[in-house]
């Protein structure tokens, strides 16, 4: 089966002729109809095993992939070349989406205790960070899946501009979030600034490698990370963490800096404008 790149009409426009508009309009409802069905499934799956998380996040990743594959989504682009330094190419992906997601806890945490909207303490590790780690990669393996690659996919199929689905992909990230109980417009903003990071990745990475170590990260480090397992953080003015537990500055800094790092990556890979030769 022939695959289009995952990163087609790269940051431009749509080539003429790439796909007639009933065509078009065809590929966005049937994006749109994975999306819901997904999340549907994926809502299900989390009632059925509600009594154990890690198990719920096991397998809403599972079954994401299922699923996400069927709607043409592929962890690297089927274009990535072949041979010697492949490898090389995606754990550099991976280290760069973790590093990001880290620096971003780290640059809030830091503003924050300078601030005096927290305080730290030298944390106790255990062999539940593990586990914490594990459910967080999971739940990003899910989350990009459903939320990063099935908006690109369904992009590179109807032929438009992927600066549509990194704002989709922003915004439903937050709109993920916006239905849970408890969440806040900060926490919404935070959800959705990772949303725009993870689409920024993508479109560089030209897969989701690089998303879900990103997610990953950031979840891994803002919750049980700071919560004991590697730092003891007390949050005085708000609070720093994954999901709808963000709340105050310390979240609304953290979506700044999200949002930064990823305007950042759009930029690194752009393409930049050929000079005339002399």
């Amino acid at each position: 089966m022939a695959h289009a790149p995952l990163n087609a009409a790269e940051g431009g426009r749509p080539r003429p002729g790439r796909a007639q508009p009933r065509r078009r309009l065809v590929e966005l409802a049937l994006g749109a109809a994975w999306l819901v069905g997904l999340a549907a499934a994926l809502q299900i799956v989390s009632a059925l095993l509600s009594s154990s998380p890690l198990a719920a996040a096991l397998a809403g990743a599972v079954v994401a992939d299922l699923v996400a594959s069927r709607a043409g989504v592929q962890w690297i682009d089927p274009l990535e070349p072949e041979g010697p330094g492949r490898r090389a190419r995606l754990a550099r992906r991976v280290g760069l989406g973790a590093a990001l997601g880290a620096l971003a806890v780290l640059l809030t945490l830091g503003v924050s205790a300078l601030l005096g909207w927290a305080t730290v303490d030298a944390g106790a590790p255990s062999a539940s960070f593990g586990f914490a780690v594990a459910r967080a990669i999971a739940l990003a393996v899910r989350d990009e899946l459903l939320l990063t690659g099935i908006p690109f996919a369904t992009a590179a199929r109807a032929g438009i501009s992927t600066r549509y689905a990194i704002a989709f992909s922003a915004l439903a990230h937050g709109a993920a979030l916006g239905l849970a109980p408890g969440v806040t417009a900060s926490s919404f903003a935070l959800a959705a600034a990772l949303g725009a990071l993870a689409a920024a990745l993508f479109l560089r990475g030209r897969g989701v490698l690089a998303p879900i170590a990103a997610h990953a990260s950031f979840t891994a480090l803002a919750g049980a990370g700071l919560r004991g397992s590697l730092l003891d953080v007390t949050w005085i003015d708000g609070a720093l963490a994954a999901g709808t537990r963000a709340f105050g500055r310390p979240a609304w800094l953290a979506a700044a800096a999200l949002a930064a790092l990823a305007a950042l990556v759009l930029r690194a890979g752009a393409p930049r404008p050929r000079r005339p030769a002399p």
